[in-house]
């Protein structure tokens, strides 16, 4: 692409303004902030300045420089940063450590360079997949020496692979925060996750061998529920022990001590601290509170958000002694092509609204995400449209760049000693104890303790706890749970830590006790089984400002049965909508409505019913506009995908959806005209039996063998009569299967006649005529048919009349048309040919493999990519995540090449396994289209098939020599 003109920027401050910036500094006062007139483009690092009060008291001198210069820059300019920003790129193909798509567009490298531990995995460069993770974590470390020697700032936020099921950070399956935990069945493996991280922090150090501090960001996000450690997955006290255990463990085990440690739950908190600071470590656990939001237009509502919540977290950080920072921004899906931008100018327009709030403005820097190149949208334009608004918020003087940096390192600080802590790691607060007995795991720091012990409910001699090994964190005792205490009931513990047999600290946490209520296959909940309201908050994900409790028949609260009902809180006095939800997974296809009972407040706001299933959000909207309990009654058949859920909008819940149902949440919306607070009582929400809907047709029961794929036949043309009969025995004519293949692809032929024989070959044509194994011999098809029955027949898309004939003149019935397309679609689906690459736009991330040291370029030229192999010929890798489940061939398009044999290895799994494929034989000559050259899949092993779901990386052997490739493609 063409290289943009740099930015007209200054690249260095202005003495005056220098001058100035350090007087204010010197003479013990800072610029205010909002300030008229010109704002420093950077306060330097003082020589003396107040005291640091870290997380770790024993970090190294520049970490607490870097403190104290990010604490002291507040107000007087915005550092810029940028997520992998000489890993990846728009403007460079092969990562050198110092080319960058920022330094190309501005002329200066950002601020803040962001890496993260994905980079360990092997799936992040400059990650290698086939190293050591010991070795990624080195090379991470050189990675953060190289940002050091650019000038900029690390940070290292935390994308952690799941350590129950070996999935990524998406996958939230597994329980996976609760088996991490101290005591956990997973806590090894986390804690081996974070030597991993230890040793590249420590071997991350500059020139003089001096470790370069780090803002370390880790567990990011949580108020959502898409990583496994989100809101959804475990009690704010659980999460807080999960980031307290990273922070002891790297701190006081591992002796890092070159580390900010950076808390970033999300955003879009209404300017609430109360909903940011829900599962807030600690003061004594965090030093920079974050802040992550993407946006895609900077309108006024957005702008506002954001401005309420930078706002709220500066003056938590003032108050805490902390730093705020926009710890992740970006619009949302990237910087699209020309004119499918909603703003070219929102980089400018967010920075204006948040340097017009004198609290907003407080924040200390902004960093947003990678430019990953490909098939991806950048978060950092090099070209078009929107580079003007990017180097105009470039040119500002109150974004600071890595040349605006004075030394932040080099500053003179004291630093404070850390407070003494106390807290319960294990159980954690609000967890649920469902077991006798059970372990208790506490933390004492700071204290010369020479007894710890824990009481319960106040009450007892207490539990003596042992003091920790060397090298441990944790007093340890064991808690014998009376039977009678595990019924789902709230209980105190209480720490008690003595020293000179005086009680110098005591920290109190509590715990549900007990198994969790156990319900009725298709009941999301009947508030029965909770002892009090502790319990049931611990059941339930709390999403914005809301007080739930119980509402119970003995304090005369109306219920819909039993004794207890949820009572649901809420005000829009900061939020424009809230909710609760909750983790229901089982299989609901026998229920065909859903029930609950409801006491509404009068307020006409939106009742918000959301099930998800299948991994879709479907809703139902209840009345709120009276004042009378009631009983709800909806059919499945009446959920809609959420209106924000486009890409589903034509989704249903049918009893195939309804067997994969995994969450299930409550909201209630602003209305305009609604109250601004209300209160609403729910009961007995469940799925019931109910009454299926009418069938399409009257002749075709659920029951019926075919009832699926006439169903779906029915969505694609409709056969019934006029009487809403199907008559599925009945013969198809020629006009219906010329009506029903124009509908279903008007480019189809549709079948020369109407016998199954014909049906088949022009199924098989629909399919692409694709390949078959071993040709089936039915005596009554004829040699040119033999290849359609085979597939046929081998795809399950028509069954042969016996072992020796595939009936093959007999008349095709309506039944058997559904059948049978219904059939061929879902082979048509599953093995449609996939284009991986077509190199129009570029090498689509394909390069000669990394661990190649005999030369070789591969290079992208006039939609091909061309490749030069070394002396010994090369492996050309391309890395990515597909899903080849079903496909058995890996095409290469080769309009030239000088010859090769050529082979496969894929990296397969979360282990990137590799897995080779046969050769495929000697190829020269022009090989395109239809002549494409076939690497087998299916002479993987089947171990390696087994994972073609999850493919990792792909891996192509070409010979020495100069071959072009017009595409790589799968079916």
């Amino acid at each position: 692409m063409n290289r943009p003109l740099l930015s007209v920027r200054t690249l260095t401050t202005t003495a005056a303004a220098t001058v100035t910036a350090a007087a204010l500094v010197l003479g013990g006062l800072a610029p205010a902030a909002g300030a008229a007139g010109l704002v420093p483009a950077a306060a330097p690092a003082a020589a003396t300045t107040a005291p640091v009060d870290l997380v770790d008291d024993a970090a190294t001198p520049e970490t607490r420089s870097l403190f104290a210069y990010l604490r002291d820059v507040r107000g007087t300019g915005m550092l810029f940063g940028h997520q992998h920003t000489t890993d990846y790129g728009e403007s460079f193909a092969v990562r050198d450590g110092v080319a960058s798509d920022v330094k190309a567009a501005t002329g200066d490298y950002p601020a803040l360079f962001g890496f993260d531990t994905l980079i360990i995995e092997g799936r992040e460069r400059p990650g290698v997949a086939d190293a050591t993770r010991e070795q990624n974590a080195l090379t991470l470390a050189q990675s953060i020496r190289e940002a050091h020697d650019l000038g900029g700032i690390s940070t290292l936020s935390a994308h952690i692979e799941n350590f129950v099921t070996s999935g990524d950070f998406y996958d939230t399956s597994g329980d996976t925060l609760r088996a991490v935990l101290p005591g956990g069945a997973k806590n090894a493996e986390l804690t081996a996750y974070l030597d991993l991280v230890a040793l590249a922090a420590t071997n991350a150090v500059d020139s003089d061998g001096t470790p370069i501090p780090i803002v370390f960001r880790p567990w990011h996000e949580n108020a959502g529920s898409w990583f496994w450690w989100g809101a959804a997955f475990g009690t704010p006290g659980e999460y807080a022990e999960l980031y307290r255990y990273t922070v002891e463990y790297l701190r006081d085990v591992k002796d890092v001590h070159n580390l900010l440690y950076a808390f970033s739950p999300g955003g879009g908190f209404g300017g609430d601290a109360s909903l940011y600071l829900r599962t807030y470590p600690g003061d004594d656990f965090i030093d920079v509170l974050g802040y992550d939001t993407y946006d895609a237009g900077a309108s006024p509502a957005f702008l506002t958000g954001l401005v309420a919540d930078l706002g709220m977290i500066a003056e938590l950080a003032d108050a805490r002694g902390k730093i705020s920072a926009f710890t992740e921004f970006g619009i949302t899906g990237g910087v699209q092509p020309d004119g499918q931008n909603q703003n070219t100018s929102w980089y400018t327009d967010v920075l204006d609204a948040i340097m017009a709030d004198p609290e907003a403005s407080r924040s200390a820097y902004m960093l947003t995400w990678a430019n990953f190149g490909e098939s991806t949208t950048p978060y950092t334009p090099t070209d078009g449209e929107m580079l003007p608004d990017f180097l105009a918020y470039f040119d500002d003087p109150r974004t600071l760049f890595a040349s605006d940096l004075p030394d932040v390192y080099g500053g003179s600080t004291d630093a404070v000693a850390a407070a003494p802590t106390v807290h319960l790691a294990s159980p954690a607060d609000g967890a649920r104890v469902a077991t006798s007995p059970t372990t208790l795991r506490a933390s004492v720091r700071g204290y010369d303790a020479d007894r710890v012990y824990v009481t319960v409910d106040g009450a007892g001699a207490g539990i003596e706890l042992t003091a920790p090994t060397a090298g441990g964190l944790w007093w340890t005792g064991t808690w014998p749970v009376p039977a009678e205490l595990l019924d789902n009931s709230t209980h105190t513990l209480t720490v008690h830590v003595i020293a000179g047999e005086v009680e110098v600290a005591t920290r109190t946490s509590t715990v549900v006790t007990g198994e969790r209520p156990q319900l009725e296959p298709g009941t999301v909940d009947d508030f029965e089984g909770y002892g009090d309201d502790t319990a049931l908050r611990s059941e339930y994900t709390q999403i914005g400002a809301n007080t739930i409790g119980l509402a119970r028949a003995t304090d005369g609260a109306a219920v819909g049965g039993g004794e207890q009902a949820l009572r649901f809180d809420y005000s829009f006095a900061t939020q424009s909508y809230t909710g609760i939800g909750k983790q229901v997974a089982g299989d609901w296809s026998g229920f065909w409505d859903f029930q609950l009972w409801v006491d509404p407040d009068a307020s006409n706001n939106k009742l918000v019913l959301q099930l998800v299933a299948d991994g879709v959000s479907f809703e139902a909207y209840p009345s709120l506009a009276g004042d009378d309990p009631y009983l709800a009654t909806i059919p499945f058949a009446d959920w809609r995908p959420a209106p924000w859920d486009t890409a589903h909008a034509d989704r249903r819940l049918t009893p195939e959806t309804l067997a994969k149902v995994t969450a299930f949440n409550i909201f209630v919306n602003a209305v305009d005209g609604g109250a601004a607070s209300g209160s609403v009582s729910l009961d007995e929400l469940r799925a019931v039996p109910g009454t299926p809907p009418p069938t399409t047709y009257a002749d075709v029961s659920r029951d019926h063998p075919d009832y699926a794929a006439i169903e779906w036949l029915h969505g694609v043309h409709d056969l019934g009569d006029k009487n809403g009969r199907f008559h599925p025995t009945r013969a198809v004519s020629a006009a219906d299967l010329r009506a029903v293949f124009a509908a279903y692809d008007a480019s189809a032929a549709a079948p020369s006649g109407t016998s199954r024989l014909d049906l088949a070959v022009a199924l098989w044509q629909l399919a692409g005529s694709p390949a078959t194994g071993a040709a089936h011999a039915y005596r009554d098809v004829p040699d040119a048919a033999t290849a359609a029955v085979s597939w046929a027949v081998d795809s399950a898309v028509m069954a042969p009349a016996s072992a020796a004939r595939f009936g093959a003149s007999s008349r095709v019935d309506r039944a058997e048309l559904a059948r049978s397309l219904f059939m061929a679609d879902a082979v048509r689906v599953d093995t449609a040919p996939v284009v991986i690459s077509n190199f129009t736009s570029g090498a689509d991330g394909w390069n000669i493999a990394s661990w190649e040291t005999n030369g070789g370029v591969a290079a992208a030229a006039d939609g091909r990519l061309v490749v030069d192999p070394g002396a010994g010929g090369n492996w050309v890798s391309w890395s990515g995540g597909l899903d080849l489940s079903g496909r058995t061939q890996l095409l290469l398009d080769v309009p030239a090449t000088t010859g090769f044999d050529t082979k496969a290895a894929l990296q397969l799994g979360p282990d990137w396994t590799w897995c080779e494929t046969a050769q495929a034989g000697w190829v020269s000559g022009a090989h395109t289209g239809a002549d494409a050259v076939v690497i087998d899949l299916t002479t993987l092993s089947a171990d390696c098939r087994a994972l073609l779901g999850d493919v990792r990386g792909i891996n192509v052997y070409l010979n020495e020599g100069h071959h072009e490739l017009d595409a790589v493609s799968v079916r």
